[in-house]
């Protein structure tokens, strides 16, 4: 068992390092580690030593991912990527203590031993894909394939002589496929969660169909080319390379009654969103807005607070008088060459305050070549704003949009980031806005392409009137506006 101490060792170091450090230097010890020159015993007794490990590195990594700000930064992107190579190395474990099993088909505790490493497997892969989700990634095709045949191989070894065990797997496994085709990253990662421990409580009423599909049902790409939630009109032929997810057991009245009063909650709008799926594309092109201007399909885009501030009265300036109109200094893009200045002064016997425009080309003006400016000390930096953008409208409602974004050098956003849309005459239906301006906050960015380089993003929209205005507590001396 010298090995199996030697591996103990080894683990016993990796508890000093950090998560992407200790992933790299354990595949690069599972690499030198030759299997075949190992005996039973002690492939059992290093597996065991092992799997409690990759679940801890596993869930520190996790709470890492979780934590991160969205989109992923190169560090959460590093972290993702980590726990994808720590569920490989957890398969590989999972596969030599399955061929053990099945070597012990005597030992009384070898069926419950059995059950459990299938669970275990499915369940590495859901929870893995559930990171994606809540990382609004794309998840790696190879993961869907993997969740696919684990259940199947899970199905043929349990169904029969241990259906308890499988109902189980099969619960977890069409609970994430459900959540998987009314899109996930058009949710909260609460939402999400909330959701699927939801969908675990009524699998038994989500059934596979392998024939001919049902109305209610949505066809599941077994290959892994085609993502659960994009959908595909039934046609003959299309069972060969996957399943339907039929899932009308969640419309009976009956089922609600055994779920607690939270998670009633959840189906209910996890029903709502279910309805869009069974309308078929032509139908909802038909009830869709005319597509045959360009403009209805594009929306003039500011993101962040001040830059949504400056944008706004910028627009309002086109309505009033210049010398009223009062800009943040020293934070416009446009490259003004006066930025409009204002000063309070107190009036006596009065709590009134009149304003001073001064637009003289003053020393303290900014300068626009370095970036500084003499009002501003160095406690006080100067702040980039983000100039206005075209972004393709995906769709848009009332409650809210979803714009596609090609990223910019000058531009960043962020779930929580304010948002101002400019839509076009023929997008600002009355289901959008009359005015044509809408305010709304991030909810949810899912990254389009490989480089990162476009997002798909869910906007909540804000109700009420926009407009710019400005506070100052006058009494303060030498205070800037805000």
């Amino acid at each position: 068992m010298a090995q199996v101490r030697d591996m103990q060792a080894f683990i016993d170091r990796l508890l000093i390092q950090e998560p992407l450090v200790a992933v790299g230097l354990l595949g690069d010890e599972l690499a030198d580690t030759t299997w075949q020159d190992m005996d039973e015993p002690q492939i059992s007794a290093t597996v065991m030593v092992l799997l409690p490990y990759l679940s801890r590195l596993a869930t520190r990594l996790r709470t890492s991912v979780r934590q991160s700000g969205l989109p992923l930064s190169e560090s959460g992107r590093a972290q993702l990527a980590g726990l994808l190579k720590l569920y490989r190395y957890a398969q590989l474990m999972l596969n030599l203590k399955l061929t053990t099993l099945y070597e012990q088909i005597d030992d009384p505790l070898g069926g419950e031993y059995l059950v459990r490493t299938h669970q275990d497997q499915v369940d590495w892969a859901v929870r893995c894909i559930l990171d994606c989700y809540v990382s609004y990634v794309d998840v790696p095709k190879s993961l869907y394939v993997d969740l696919h045949q684990l259940v199947d191989l899970a199905r043929v070894t349990l169904q029969e002589h241990h259906p308890v065990g499988w109902q189980s797997i099969h619960q977890h496994y069409v609970a994430l496929l459900t959540l998987a085709i009314v899109n996930p990253y058009g949710l909260t990662p609460d939402e999400m969660e909330d959701i699927f421990n939801c969908l675990i409580q009524t699998g038994g009423a989500i059934t596979l169909v392998h024939g001919e599909p049902t109305p209610t049902s949505r066809f599941i790409d077994m290959t892994g080319k085609i993502m659960p939630h994009i959908a595909l009109t039934p046609r003959a032929g299309l069972t060969a390379q996957g399943v339907f997810l039929d899932v009308s057991g969640l419309y009976q009245p009956e089922l609600r009654h055994q779920l607690s009063p939270a998670c009633q909650i959840h189906l209910a709008r996890l029903l709502q969103r279910l309805q869009f799926y069974f309308v078929g594309r032509t139908t909802r092109a038909l009830m869709a807005a005319p597509q045959g201007d360009e403009a209805a399909r594009t929306s003039l885009v500011t993101i962040g607070f001040l830059s949504v501030h400056h944008r706004l009265e910028r627009l309002d300036r086109s309505d009033t008088q210049p010398e009223v109109s009062i800009a943040l200094a020293g934070l416009d893009w446009e490259g003004l060459e006066q930025p409009i200045r204002a000063g309070v002064h107190s009036l006596t016997g009065a709590d009134e305050f009149k304003l001073d425009i001064d637009t003289g080309h003053a020393k303290t003006d900014m300068d626009w070549a370095d970036g500084s400016d003499a009002h501003l000390s160095g406690s006080h930096p100067r702040l980039a704003l983000n100039a206005p953008g075209t972004w393709d409208v995906v769709n848009f409602s009332g409650s809210g949009f979803r714009f596609h974004w090609r990223l910019s050098s000058n531009s960043h956003a962020a779930v929580d980031d304010l948002l101002l849309a400019e839509l076009s005459q023929a997008a600002a239906s009355p289901s959008a806005t009359k005015t044509g301006l809408a305010l709304g906050v991030v909810r949810w960015v899912r990254h389009m392409d490989a480089e990162h380089k476009t997002i798909d993003m869910g906007v909540q929209r804000l109700a009420g009137t926009v407009f710019a205005s400005y506070a100052r507590d006058y009494r303060t001396e030498g205070s800037r506006w805000s």
